[in-house]
């Protein structure tokens, strides 16, 4: 069954987490009077302090910026986060909240509510780069909408037709987005994203994540839409996935460690059934040092919670133990992994078996 493609984080798991988050202050975050969002005095886009929960306040602020009529806000929030590369406590790039706001946002049945607020927009700033994004984005999570998450045969005549149409519209606007489009990741992501979903040839698949990985090496959702293709339920291998993760850790070592080896293979696990360790190539004492790379520079809960959910799938009771020793209150398990709790994994790493 093929899966859609990812979304940057998931919702459910940002709530959980966001309690345990220190609060943060940027120019484009909320104002105090409860109600209506809003936007403070500027903060010298210098400040520090790129939590998970400024991550969720910069999620929020993408939408209400178009909500309340200020345009210009969204356009500056890509523009700083792209000129900085800001990353997160949690290794995500902040751009990637805007990313996932708006697919978010957009995966609706109806939107007619959403499609007013569209065109106030281009009423009010037609060459709004950020618009013509979301334009693209709009179109093809829309697409996926129509069609489901099924497999094509289940699919009926029209719902395809829908699909069909919808991806040409998102190509469209990737089009109209023009060359200052392409000097946006999202504008790759929704590409890779209309490319595989048209079943477009992997030589012109991989030219498109070659220019967009050179331009934006660690940028996730890059990646995780690239190897979306690669797996079984698209007509690949997992042996083709795990070259494909190899790749991505070589040209990401400088900066992030084998970091993205646990990265991708956490996407894979959430794309994929069964269990990660025995039916795909993934491995864990690999993977164990992946984590270890990941809390060396991005020391957050977030990820620290996702170690210890897999190293009690690996069956790794001591490094299991220890995670949850260091978590104490705060540990949150089961990400991608069904049947995996905070408390059967603490029955496990605390048994005496």
């Amino acid at each position: 069954m093929p899966t859609r493609p990812f979304r940057a984080l998931a919702a459910a798991a940002l709530s959980a987490l966001l309690a345990l988050a220190p609060a943060s202050a940027h120019w484009w975050g909320p104002k105090t009077p409860p109600g209506r969002p809003g936007f403070p005095a500027q903060i010298p886009p210098s400040e520090t302090g790129y939590t998970l929960k400024t991550y969720a306040d910069a999620m929020n602020a993408a939408i209400a910026a178009v909500f309340n009529e200020e345009w210009g806000v969204l356009d500056r929030m890509h523009d700083e986060f792209l000129a900085s590369r800001q990353r997160t406590t949690h290794g995500l790039w902040m751009l990637e909240a805007l990313q996932g706001a708006w697919d978010a946002q957009l995966d609706v049945e109806d939107t007619t509510d959403m499609d007013r607020w569209l065109g106030k927009w281009q009423a009010g700033a037609p060459d709004s780069r950020m618009r013509k994004l979301v334009m693209a984005i709009r179109w093809q999570r829309q697409a996926w909408v129509a069609r489901g998450g099924g497999s094509a045969s289940s699919v009926p005549g029209e719902g395809m037709r829908l699909f069909r149409e919808r991806l040409a519209k998102a190509a469209a606007a990737l089009d109209e987005a023009g060359p200052a489009g392409r000097e946006s990741p999202l504008w790759y992501w929704v590409a890779l994203i209309v490319a595989g979903s048209s079943q477009q040839p992997a030589s012109a698949m991989d030219a498109l994540y070659e220019e967009a990985a050179g331009k934006f090496p660690t940028y996730h959702t890059i990646h995780y839409t690239r190897l979306n293709y690669l797996l079984p339920q698209w007509g690949g291998s997992f042996e083709a996935v795990d070259r494909f993760v190899g790749r991505v850790v070589e040209r990401t070592r400088a900066t992030d460690g084998e970091a993205f080896y646990a990265w991708l293979y956490m996407d894979v696990a959430d794309k994929t059934e069964g269990d990660l360790f025995t039916e795909t190539a993934a491995r864990w004492p690999r993977m164990k040092k992946a984590f270890q790379d990941m809390l060396a520079r991005y020391p957050d809960d977030f990820n620290r919670n996702r170690f210890a959910t897999f190293a009690c799938r690996a069956r790794d009771r001591e490094t299991t133990a220890a995670l949850l020793q260091e978590l104490g209150p705060r540990a949150s398990l089961g990400y991608a992994s069904p049947g995996y709790t905070t408390e059967s994994c603490r029955r496990f790493a605390f048994s005496k078996a």
